[in-house]
C-alpha cells in the first residue's frame, strides 16, 4: 500500500502546484497589457487602462475557477475525503432559468458598458459571467446523470484544460504562425515588391487605431485568394487538429482508471468547457464596446468545443478500456471535422463581408454567396450539435447507469486489482 500512498500524495502535491502556478500565470497575463503599454508610452491613458482592466478582470474570473482545485487539493493532502459528484440530468425549467439569467446579464452588461463611467471595466464581470453561464448549462446537458468522479476530478479536469491545454495549443499554433512569418520574411527579402508590401502593411497596423479603417485598408490583402487559402488551411485545417488533440489531455492522463466510456465522455465535455472558458473570456474582453456581441457569439462556439471534446473523451475511454482503436481514429476525424467545418464556415462569412468592405458596400455576388454559405453551414452545424448532445447524454446514461464507486473519489482513481 505504501507505493500507492506515495503516488497519491505526489499527485496531490502536483495538482496543488499546478493550481498555484496557473493562478499566478493568469494574473501575470492579466497585468501584462497594462505593463506593456506603460513601458511603450511611459504613462497610462484612460482608454488603455480601461481596456487592460477589462482583460485583467476576465483573467481573474478564470483564476476564481481554479480556486476549488486549490482548496480540494489542500483538503486531500490533509487526509479529508472528497465527495463523489452525482449531477442529475438537467430539466427544462432549469435550462430556461439559465437562459433567462444569461439574457439579463448580457442586457445589463451592455447598458453598463455604454452608459456608465468606466463601463467597460464594470461590464467585464457581467460578460465573464455571460460566457461562463452558458458553458455551465451546456456541460450540465452533456454530463447530467453520468459518472464523473469527485469534485476535485471535475475541477482538476477543468483547470488542466483551461490553462494547460489552452497554453500548449496556443504555443503550437503561434509557433506555426511564427515559422510561416519567418519564411514569408525570407521570401520577401529576395523580392523587393513583396518586401515593400509587407512594410506598408506593418506601417498600417502600427499607425491605425480604428478597427473599421484598419479592415478597410487591409481588405485588398485579406481578400486575396492566395491569402484566403493560406488562412483557411491554418484555421480550418491545422488549428482544429491541434486543438482536438490537446483539449482532452486530462482524459488521457486518467487513462485506464476511467470507469466507463460514459465517464470519458463527461470528462471530455468538461475539457471542452475549460478550453472554451479561457478562450471565450479573453476573446470577449478584447472587443471593447462590442463586449455583448462577443459574449453572445461565444455561446455556439462553446457548444461546439464541449461536444467535440466530449466525443473525444468517449473515444479515448473506449480505446483505453476496450482497445477500440478504430473508434478513436474515427471519432478524432469526426471531432476535428466538426471543428474544421465550424472554423471554415466562420471564415467564409468573414471573407464575404470583407469583399463588401473592399467594394464599399456595393453589391457583390461572390461576397453575398460566401456570407450566405457561411451562415447556412454554421446554422446547420449548430442545430445538429444542439440535437446531438442531449441524445448522446441519454444514450450513455442508458448504456452506463451511474454506479457510485469509492474509486471515483479523485482525478486519478487507483487501479482495480
Amino acid at each position: 500500500m505504501q507505493p500507492n500512498l506515495t503516488s497519491d500524495r505526489r499527485r496531490d502535491i502536483l495538482l496543488l502546484i499546478f493550481s498555484i502556478a496557473s493562478m499566478l500565470g493568469l494574473v501575470s497575463w492579466g497585468f501584462y497589457p497594462a505593463i506593456l503599454r506603460f513601458a511603450i508610452t511611459g504613462h497610462f491613458s484612460t482608454t488603455s487602462l480601461a481596456s487592460s482592466t477589462s482583460t485583467l478582470i476576465s483573467t481573474l474570473f478564470c483564476v476564481g475557477l481554479l480556486l476549488p482545485l486549490l482548496v480540494t487539493s489542500v483538503r486531500k493532502l490533509r487526509g479529508r475525503a472528497i465527495p463523489v459528484v452525482k449531477l442529475p440530468p438537467i430539466k427544462f425549467w432549469q435550462l430556461a432559468a439559465l437562459l433567462g439569467i444569461w439574457l439579463v446579464l448580457i442586457i445589463v452588461g451592455s447598458i453598463v458598458n455604454t452608459r456608465a463611467g468606466y463601463g467597460e471595466v464594470i461590464a467585464a464581470l457581467f460578460f465573464s459571467l455571460g460566457i461562463a453561464l452558458p458553458i455551465a448549462g451546456i456541460v450540465w446537458i452533456a454530463i447530467g446523470g453520468l459518472p464523473v468522479g469527485s469534485w476535485r476530478r471535475i475541477w482538476a479536469t477543468l483547470g488542466i484544460s483551461m490553462v494547460g491545454s489552452t497554453l500548449v495549443a496556443v504555443i503550437l499554433e503561434y509557433s506555426l504562425v511564427g515559422s510561416a512569418a519567418v519564411v514569408a520574411g525570407l521570401v520577401a527579402a529576395f523580392n523587393p515588391k513583396w518586401l515593400a508590401i509587407l512594410q506598408q502593411v506593418r506601417n498600417q497596423l502600427t499607425n491605425s487605431s480604428d478597427m473599421q479603417a484598419l479592415l478597410t485598408t487591409l481588405a485588398p490583402y485579406l481578400t486575396n485568394p492566395l491569402v484566403f487559402l493560406v488562412v483557411l488551411l491554418f484555421t480550418a485545417g491545422v488549428a482544429p487538429i491541434i486543438e482536438e488533440t490537446i483539449k482532452p489531455a486530462a482524459v488521457w492522463l486518467i487513462g485506464k482508471r476511467l470507469q466507463s466510456p460514459a465517464e470519458g465522455f463527461a470528462l471530455g465535455a468538461i475539457c471542452g468547457a475549460g478550453f472554451a472558458m479561457l478562450e471565450g473570456t479573453l476573446a470577449a474582453s478584447s472587443m471593447g464596446q462590442m463586449l455583448g456581441i462577443g459574449s453572445a457569439v461565444r455561446l455556439p462556439s462553446s457548444l461546439m468545443h464541449i461536444t467535440a471534446s466530449g466525443l473525444m473523451g468517449w473515444a479515448i475511454a473506449s480505446f483505453r478500456l476496450e482497445k477500440r482503436t478504430w473508434r478513436l481514429v474515427g471519432i478524432f476525424v469526426l471531432s476535428a471535422g466538426i471543428h474544421s467545418l465550424w472554423n471554415g464556415s466562420v471564415l467564409l462569412g468573414i471573407y464575404g463581408a470583407l469583399r463588401f468592405t473592399l467594394q464599399n458596400a456595393s453589391p457583390d455576388l461572390l461576397g453575398s454567396l460566401l456570407v450566405l454559405t457561411g451562415i447556412g453551414l454554421l446554422g446547420l452545424l449548430l442545430v445538429t450539435i444542439m440535437v446531438l448532445l442531449p441524445i448522446l447524454n441519454r444514450r450513455l446514461r442508458t448504456a452506463h447507469p451511474f454506479i457510485e464507486h469509492s474509486s471515483q473519489g479523485d482525478i486519478i482513481a487507483p487501479l482495480q486489482s
